[in-house]
Parts: structure tokens; C-alpha cells; sequence
């Protein structure tokens, strides 16, 4: 049986044997042109122009969202802390007549006076205490007053003045309870706090409200929710007073 070669392969392999065939290979060694160099360098530009902005928002929605369960966590101790005070909420200070005592955190977050004894805090220490940090759940990442030239502050969360005492009077007391909070869910409880607030970590205007997050902002409900507000709500709103919101 004979076996038929093309002649065109014939061809080549006679060529090649000649050496009449020669490698195609390219110049390795050739140097880039300016043109080459301008047009890399205008789609690294144009790729960071992309990425840059992504990141960003990626970076802040992280943010946000370690806002929200701060503020879920810290709602939670609240409510565990409320359980175990029959059902009075915390007042802003424990003391009466503005002399010493405890800042609401400061009461959920440390032992408070033996009164109630407490072995663990509510809702983890604040970051003054010896060997923390700022990175707790009293600290928002996007608004730090470590970072903001706020030392002298270490919350970053205030609550609404119309719905929590500022002193445990017993006038004030009265009505200070869960109990007395007909909508959990509309009724705000931690809300983020400006810096500049005229009262540390209390929230009784509008411009207690911090926005933090691209000009929006957390708040915590009773139930333990947390709802994210694009534009901050007025003081105004319902959410803010105990009757609750709509």
C-alpha cells in the first residue's frame, strides 16, 4: 500500500531541510514608544479613575453597616439592662443635681456603683477603660471623635432627650419605663451623635444629629432594629418622642 504525500508538504519538508525556512520570531529587545508608554499610562489612569471611587463607597458602606450592629448590640445590653431594673430605662446621669455619677453608656458599659451588681457590663466596656481600644461598639468608624479632634468624648451615639430622663428624680422616674412606650418599633433608642453637640451623647435638636454616612444616618428602635435614614430626621419627628413615630 503506497502512501500518498501531499505535494505541498513535500515541498515544505525539502525547503526546510535546505534551510530556506526561517523561524518567524519577533524583537524582543525593541523598546517601548512614547505613544505605547502614553497609552498604558492613560488606561492605568482611567482604570484608577474606576476603582478609586468603588472603593470608596465599599469602604463606606462598611462603615454603615459596623454603625448598625454597634448600634443593635448596644440596644440589646440596653434592653437586658432594662429587664433587670423592672423596666425603668436608663436615665442620662445617674447622678441628681449634675454632681458626678454615670453617663447613660458609661452605666451600660461599666460596673455602676454595685447598683445593680454587675459582674459583666450590658454592652461591652467603653474605650477609656485600661488596656481598650476605640475600636468597640461605642465607636463608629465613620464618626470617631478620636479621629475628629474630640478626644475628650468616647461614644459615638446619643439618645433622644424627650424619651429618657436626664436624672432618676422620682418625678422623672415615674414614667420612665418600657412599659410606658406604646410603639417599640417607631420609638427611637441610640441614634448616631454629632461631635458638637451642646450636650454630649444626648440628642435634643437637629443638629445633634450626626450624618456620618454619605449624609445619612443610623437609629436604632426599641425592638432592636436599626434603620438607615438617607437625610437625617427632623427632631421633630415622631420616632423621637415616646409616643413614637408613624
Amino acid at each position: 500500500m503506497k502512501i500518498q504525500i501531499h505535494p505541498k508538504v513535500v515541498k515544505f519538508f525539502l525547503a526546510w531541510k535546505k534551510g530556506a525556512l526561517k523561524p518567524i520570531a519577533k524583537d524582543f529587545n525593541r523598546a517601548f514608544t512614547l505613544v505605547e508608554l502614553l497609552v498604558v499610562i492613560a488606561i492605568l489612569a482611567i482604570l484608577a479613575a474606576l476603582l478609586v471611587p468603588t472603593a470608596r463607597s465599599m469602604i463606606a458602606s462598611g462603615h454603615t453597616g459596623k454603625c448598625a450592629s454597634n448600634q443593635r448590640q448596644i440596644v440589646s445590653g440596653m434592653l437586658q439592662w432594662i429587664h433587670d431594673n423592672d423596666g425603668y430605662l436608663p436615665t442620662y446621669t445617674t447622678s441628681v443635681g449634675g454632681a458626678g455619677g454615670w453617663l447613660w453608656y458609661a452605666r451600660l458599659s461599666r460596673d455602676t456603683n454595685g447598683t445593680p451588681p454587675a459582674n459583666l457590663p450590658y454592652a461591652g466596656h467603653n474605650p477609656l477603660l485600661p488596656g481598650e481600644t476605640a475600636d468597640t461598639i461605642w465607636i463608629c468608624p465613620a464618626n470617631n471623635p478620636f479621629k475628629l479632634g474630640s478626644p475628650s468624648r468616647d461614644c459615638s451615639y446619643g439618645i433622644p432627650n424627650n424619651i429618657f430622663a436626664n436624672q432618676p428624680t422620682s418625678a422623672s422616674q415615674a414614667t420612665n419605663k418600657l412599659i410606658n412606650i406604646p410603639k417599640p418599633s417607631r420609638t427611637a433608642a441610640v441614634v448616631d451623635c454629632s461631635m458638637t453637640a451642646a450636650t454630649a451623647y444626648k440628642i435634643s435638636a437637629n443638629a445633634d444629629i450626626a450624618a456620618p454616612h454619605k449624609g445619612g444616618c443610623n437609629i436604632a428602635f426599641f425592638d432592636g432594629h436599626v434603620e438607615f435614614f438617607k437625610t437625617p430626621p427632623a427632631y421633630t419627628n415622631g420616632i423621637f418622642r415616646k409616643t413614637g413615630g408613624d
